[in-house]
Formats: C-alpha cells, sequence, structure tokens
C-alpha cells in the first residue's frame, strides 16, 4: 500500500521476540538486554534507522552440535546432511510495507559435514561489520512499537525445497505491493543474492539498506538498544555484565564503533545479535538569500509535495513545507522589487523611485508579518519551534541586510518594524513624544500620493495609522490653541500666542498639526493685516493734515531766504563762495517741498499695508530731510533766517 501516505511512529523501538515453539528443539533469540535512552524525543523526531551487529557468530557452531546432540532420536533425523543456517528478520507492523509479511534475509551462513569428532562446523567469517537494515525510515503516528520477529532456521539437504519456498513467497508478498516505492523493491535483489550465494555455498549477508528519505544533515541520536542471544531452546545462558555497556550507551548518543561495543558486551559464549536503532529529527533544505529563486521555490515545492505523496513526511512537516514555501515566494518578491528600485533609482524619476520604494516596503511588511503570524500560530507547534522557526529567522535576516544598502531602504525598514508594533498596539494609548517617533518613522520615507497609496491594503494601513496618530496628537496637543489663535483679537499682545504656536508647529512631524496652524495662523495674519492697514490709513489721512502746513511753512522760509539774498546781494554775481553754495542749498529744498505736495497728492490706490507703510515713510522721510536742510541753512548764516 504503498500509494498512502506514510504514517509516523511516535516512539519506535526495534524488538526481538522468539519464534513460534515447536516441538523440536530448536534455535532461540533470548533478550539479554534492553536499553532505552533517557533523552526525551519529540514528534519532529520522525525517522528510524536501525543497526544491527552480530558478535560470536563462530559460536553457531556451538549452537548447532549442542542442539543436535540435545534432540530426541525420532528426531534427530532434522539435523542430518545440515547445510546452512538461515538468520532472517520479519517486521510484523510496519504500514509501510502494507497488509502482507515481509521478511529481510539477514545472513545465511554454510555449515561442513560432520568432522572426524562428529561434529557439525559453521562457515561463518570473522569480524561481520554491523548491517544496516533500515535508514531513515518515516515513522508511523498510530504505532507506538514495532516489533520484529528473528528467525535463526537450520536447513538440510532435504530441506531445500522448504528454504526456496520460503523465498518465493517473500517475492510473491512484495509483488502484492499496489504501487511498492524503489527502496522496498530492493528486498528483491537482496532475495537475488541469497539464492546466488546459496547455490555457491557463499555466505551471504544483507546488504541494501532500505532508505526512503536521501536528505541530508539529519539530526540523529541514539533512542533504544536490545541485546538478543542465539541459544538452543534448552540452554541457559549466563546472566550478561551490562554495567560497561550501559555506561557505553548512555555516552554515545551520536552512535558508537562496533570494537567498543563488544567489548563493552564482553559475551562470549554464545552468539550475539545487537539492535541499534537511531531517530532523527526532520530537518528541511536550508536556503540563503542568494539560492532562492522563483525556479528554486517551484523545485522545492514539487519535491515536498512527491515526498507527502510517497509518505516520506508526515502532515505536520508537509503542512510547515508549505507555509514555508509561501514565505520564501514572499522573499522571492522581495528581492525581484529591489531590483526593480535599484534600476528607476538610477534613472531618478521622484514618482517612479516613491511607487518602486513602497513595493519593497510592502514585500519587506509581508514578509515579516508572516513571520509573525507564523510565530504566534505555531507558537506550541515543536516541528515549527525545533525546525522551521530558525529558518525563518534566517531568511529574515537575509532581507534585513537587502535593506541596509542605502538610506531609503534603512529608513524604510523602520518605517515596517513602526507599522508592525502599530498593528499589535491598536488600542494602545501614547504618549505625545511616542506619537512624534512613531509619525517620524512613518514620514521617514517618500511614498506616492494618497490615492495610489489607497489602492493597496499596506498603504490603507500606513494612512489609518497616520491618521490616528495625528488626530490624536491634533487633540491633545494643538487643539486648544488652535482655537485660541482664531479667536484671538489681532493686536501686538497677541503676536507672541502666534509666534510660539508657529515654532512649536515647526518642530513636529506632525503634518496635519502643522496644517491646521497654518491655517490658523493665516487667518489671523489677515485680520491683523486689515487692523493694521486701517491703522495706517488712519495715520497717513493726519499725516496729509498735518503737511498743509508743514508745506505753508516751508514755502515761507523759502520766502523769506529768497528776500534776504536779494536784500543782502542785489546782484548774484557778487555773492560770495559761500552764499552761493546756501542759495544752491535752498534751490534743492524748494524742490523737495514740490516732490513733497506732489506725493502727497497721490496716496496708494492697492489696499495695501506695504505701500501705505512707503507712501507714510517717504512723506515723513522728506519733511525731515527739508526740516534738516533749512536748519543747516540758518546755521550757516542766521541773517537768511532773519524774517520777523
Amino acid at each position: 500500500m504503498m500509494r498512502q501516505r506514510l504514517v509516523w511512529w511516535c516512539m519506535v523501538w526495534l524488538g526481538l521476540v522468539a519464534g513460534k515453539t515447536q516441538a523440536q528443539d530448536m534455535i532461540e533469540t533470548r533478550l539479554g538486554y534492553n536499553y532505552l535512552d533517557k533523552f526525551e524525543f519529540t514528534d519532529e523526531w520522525q525517522y528510524l534507522t536501525t543497526d544491527m551487529y552480530l558478535f560470536n557468530a563462530g559460536q553457531f557452531t556451538k549452537v548447532v552440535n549442542e542442539l543436535e546432540k540435545g534432540s530426541s532420536k525420532a528426531r534427530r533425523r532434522d539435523f542430518v546432511n545440515l547445510e546452512s543456517l538461515f538468520i532472517s528478520a520479519q517486521l510484523k507492523n510496519a504500514k509501510l510495507f502494507g497488509q502482507e509479511p515481509v521478511v529481510y534475509p539477514l545472513y545465511n551462513f554454510a555449515i561442513e559435514p560432520p568432522n572426524a569428532k562428529k561434529e557439525y562446523v559453521t562457515r561463518i567469517s570473522d569480524n561481520i561489520e554491523a548491517i544496516r537494515i533500515i535508514d531513515k525510515l518515516p515513522l508511523a503516528q498510530d504505532e507506538r512499537n514495532i516489533d520484529a520477529t528473528i528467525d535463526a532456521k537450520l536447513f538440510t539437504s532435504d530441506s531445500r525445497e522448504v528454504f526456496f519456498n520460503l523465498i518465493a513467497n517473500q517475492l510473491t508478498n512484495i509483488s502484492k505491493q499496489g504501487t511498492a516505492q524503489l527502496p522496498l523493491f530492493s528486498l528483491v535483489g537482496e532475495f537475488g543474492n541469497l539464492i546466488r550465494n546459496v547455490a555457491q555455498k557463499k555466505e551471504y549477508k544483507f546488504s541494501s539498506t532500505i532508505r526512503l528519505y536521501e536528505g541530508q544533515n539529519f539530526d540523529t541520536r541514539l533512542h533504544s538498544v536490545r541485546v538478543y542471544v542465539f541459544v538452543p531452546s534448552f540452554a541457559k545462558i549466563p546472566a550478561l555484565r551490562t554495567a560497561r555497556l550501559a555506561e557505553l550507551l548512555s555516552n554515545s548518543p551520536q552512535g558508537f564503533e562496533r570494537q567498543k561495543l563488544e567489548a563493552a558486551l564482553a559475551f562470549k559464549d554464545y552468539p550475539v545479535l545487537v539492535v541499534a536503532n537511531y531517530k532523527s529529527l526532520y530537518k528541511m533544505d536550508a536556503l540563503t538569500g542568494s539560492e532562492i529563486t522563483t525556479e528554486s521555490i517551484e523545485k522545492r515545492r514539487v519535491r515536498i509535495e512527491q515526498a507527502y505523496n510517497s509518505g516520506l513526511v508526515n502532515d505536520d512537516a508537509y503542512k510547515q513545507e508549505k507555509y514555508y514555501v509561501e514565505f520564501l515566494r514572499n522573499f522571492a518578491d522581495l528581492k525581484q522589487n529591489l531590483n526593480n528600485y535599484r534600476l528607476n533609482y538610477k534613472n531618478n524619476s521622484p514618482e517612479g523611485n516613491a511607487k518602486t520604494m513602497f513595493a519593497v516596503i510592502q514585500d519587506y511588511k509581508r514578509l515579516k508579518g508572516l513571520a509573525q503570524q507564523r510565530d504566534r500560530e505555531f507558537s506550541r507547534n515543536h516541528t515549527y519551534q525545533r525546525i522551521f522557526k530558525n529558518e525563518y529567522q534566517t531568511i529574515l535576516s537575509n532581507a534585513d541586510a537587502y535593506m541596509e544598502t542605502d538610506h531609503n531602504l534603512r529608513s524604510g525598514r523602520e518605517l515596517v518594524n513602526t507599522l508592525l508594533d502599530l498593528d499589535q498596539e491598536q488600542d494602545k494609548p501614547f504618549t505625545a513624544a511616542q506619537r512624534e517617533y512613531y509619525l517620524n518613522k512613518l514620514y521617514s520615507v517618500e511614498l506616492p500620493s494618497q490615492e495610489y497609496l489607497a489602492s493597496s491594503l499596506e498603504g490603507e494601513g500606513l494612512t489609518r495609522h497616520v491618521k490616528r496618530l495625528e488626530t490624536t496628537q491634533y487633540n491633545e496637543t494643538y487643539d486648544k490653541e488652535v482655537t485660541r489663535l482664531r479667536n484671538a483679537t489681532p493686536t501686538e499682545e497677541n503676536l507672541a500666542l502666534r509666534n510660539n504656536l508657529l515654532e512649536k508647529a515647526n518642530a513636529t512631524k506632525c503634518r496635519s498639526c502643522r496644517e491646521e496652524v497654518k491655517k490658523a495662523t493665516q487667518l489671523f495674519n489677515q485680520r491683523y493685516q486689515e487692523q493694521q492697514l486701517e491703522k495706517e490709513r488712519s495715520r497717513l489721512q493726519e499725516l496729509t493734515m498735518q503737511l498743509d502746513r508743514k508745506i505753508i511753512a516751508f514755502l515761507k522760509q523759502d520766502a523769506c531766504m529768497e528776500n534776504a539774498f536779494k536784500t543782502q546781494f542785489p546782484s548774484n554775481d557778487t555773492l560770495p563762495a559761500h552764499m552761493q553754495r546756501l542759495y544752491e542749498k535752498k534751490g534743492e529744498l524748494k524742490a523737495q517741498i514740490l516732490e513733497l505736495e506732489t506725493l502727497m497728492k497721490s496716496p496708494p490706490t492697492e489696499g495695501k499695508l506695504s505701500l501705505y507703510r512707503e507712501h507714510s515713510q517717504r512723506l515723513n522721510s522728506l519733511i525731515r530731510l527739508l526740516e534738516q536742510g533749512y536748519t543747516d541753512i540758518c546755521a550757516a548764516e542766521k541773517a537768511l533766517c532773519d524774517c520777523e
């Protein structure tokens, strides 16, 4: 039933139980020692590996001869013409192999005819290395144990039919596996090797490890060990001394060497089979940022689908892999938009830069948000926490490195982190300083128009957070002062209120706050300008009324001086040099009187405060020039000013 998904065994040990008891004496496998490691194997330790070590193989000669001598005469014919000793294992409840029993052929040893001492000799090579019967076999969820029956059978020249019938039955069982996988078909080759070696009277040892998952870098550790002794059914075995063995196993979580195991076992009386079971932790294929492309992600998706359909991963790992593929797609999108951003940045298009930058921000936020979502959703999931979480963090680290390459990207990263913080704190009240901090981060990047932002969830979220922060900031920090300014009388005294509010608004990151302050200030300034304009008009009117008297006084002064010049110097040709200069000065003042009169008669036609102020300033300036001019002439020559 290989088409169905393989289920995983949550706790597995490969045990060996004795074969069926028969009336005749036979070889039995007896449990001599059982070791279970204290390490807590959680669900993600999903694969089983089993190694078998055969020690004292030469002692099978002793077992066979004890059986032959100990058997009753009625059954002694069963031990005539012995040819081989066949050891096999049958996995009784391994769902991997469907409903039909499947036997592993482990060993087959030739037996020599009786020698001069009328004893059989088993022809077995020394130091048979360990055999690995399964490697990283997916464990079934509904099986806490997996048992195996180990059989040691003796075959004579008369029982070849039984031997080959056993092989034929196993090949038939394998053929009944509807969609058997290639690793299971390796057993067909093993039985072929067994037949060939039997025909050639050669020793046979299992060699085709059942390996269903070729993943690399599995974390593997020792789960359990069982020690079995092959003895005649009527024999008593000496007690095993297991202190050294227990010490070796407890200090060897990654496995042990055959020589050390044999030394720790220190048992030579009978053949011994040591079964060592290891569990492997499911380990995903780690990736770096440069390896992640659309093509590599699709290959990973196909690979995990095939593994799942073949039963090589369980539901939980499959689910996590699918989520991780989704995460990788987001990372690939980020890489693509980073490339678009860099290309567009070289073209120096502000609007294009803003849009490509926002695309990067969107992908980076989705990536980080997805990682946070996985953390929350699978906070108690061992597979995620112990296997996948670190890989998520690795990809995030790659993304962070990409976002470090220029100032804008660094600011974009800070913006995303701020948005994620705000997403988690929707109802949390902030202080004014905290709101300023968040707004500073949210405005750290030049973004597209509001219309463009409104077309995406990320843009809507950004706008929503900004509006929330700015509304609260305005209501709590600016509203009262803005209202006060709007209602304030536009006087000189209230200019300080306006100036302080402007200074405060210029320091904030709250753009809508600045805008509201600006509007209130403009209204205040408009009212202030209108008030000042009225004052300036009144001043100009008063000044104009004064000018009539001033001009008359200046004209009288000019007439007085003119008369003094004519009286003192009837002929201009007789003027001394200094008097000539004073006369010219008087002429200049007369021209300024005419200018003042003309200016007085042409007030500003536009209602602008600046024009009225400028007009008044020019009038006052001319008045001062005239007053000073006549004062200077009188000071130089008093006789010119004596008109009384």
